[in-house]
């Protein structure tokens, strides 16, 4: 059959629904996309603040707590050694020795500190009106469906630059910043084929693509900060929640001060009395 009686017959019979698939499977990403920016990028980092807010301090020093006792437990082991090779305990260099150890946990400390103190310090904003935020929400949209890499693959690397624009400005709620943003986009017209296989490969790669979506969409919903929601929520789970960490104060608390005992019985031990003549 020569190429004009192939196009007489018209489209092949799976090719409109080829075609009505990829529009549906794009629609949904599009919103599977904008789903997960909304976790990400807005609710995670406000469950985030509340949390911090509640339970942060007390956080920090369950965590500086536990690296007190960590230290003072390599303390008491290190001049337990000296003693069992009938040394006197070199007392600075088991210091040095033991900073050089928790240099990484006090990196980690000073980490945790910054991020409380920055959460304590934020103030809230005047914020967006409910219009405000339904443009926000549109705008990004329109950025999103004209430039993300998953419905658009290959296209140039200044695109992935204005889409990371789009998503701090989303992020930060600058409607002024995504106005101008959309306004030079220029939408990416999708490819058109009259290819059966390649409809068929773009229709196959969308469902893989919002199958991992899917599933990136219920790790971030299992994983912190979108996990301590419930002790935000739930004022009784809270309680418990602060409890809980006031216990492992004070016994890090006790556990500490058992090993600074054992030091100091170590470094000053009693005089043994003398032995009848």
């Amino acid at each position: 059959m020569d190429r004009q009686e192939t196009e007489a017959l018209g489209p092949h019979p799976e090719d409109r629904a080829l075609r009505e698939e990829i529009a549906r499977l794009r629609a949904s990403l599009t919103a599977l996309l904008l789903q997960k920016d909304d976790l990400l990028l807005i609710q995670c980092r406000r469950i985030e603040a509340a949390y911090l807010r509640r339970f942060g301090a007390l956080e920090l020093k369950v965590y500086e707590s536990w690296c007190e006792c960590l230290r003072a437990k390599r303390k008491a082991k290190l001049i337990r050694a000296s003693r069992n090779r009938r040394e006197a305990a070199d007392l600075p260099q088991i210091e040095a020795e033991l900073d050089g150890e928790m240099a990484q946990y006090r990196e980690e400390l000073e980490s945790r500190f910054r991020r409380v103190e920055g959460v304590m310090e934020q103030r809230e904003g005047p914020g967006l009106t409910a219009r405000g935020t339904k443009e926000l929400k549109d705008l990004y949209r329109q950025a999103v469906k004209a430039l993300h890499p998953d419905l658009h693959p290959g296209e140039e690397e200044t695109q992935a630059r204005t889409l990371n624009q789009a998503m701090r400005a989303y992020r930060a709620g600058d409607l002024g910043t995504l106005r101008a943003i959309c306004e030079t986009l220029e939408p990416i017209p999708e490819q058109e084929t009259t290819e059966l296989e390649a409809l068929r490969a773009e229709a196959k790669r969308l469902r893989a693509s919002i199958r991992e979506f899917d599933r990136q969409l219920e790790a971030i919903k299992k994983d912190y900060p979108f996990s301590a929601r419930v002790y935000l929520e739930d004022e009784e789970k809270g309680r418990a929640r602060q409890a809980e960490l006031s216990a492992q104060l004070r016994d890090l608390r006790e556990r500490t001060a058992r090993y600074e005992a054992a030091i100091d019985r170590m470094l000053h031990p009693e005089e043994e009395e003398d032995e009848p003549i």
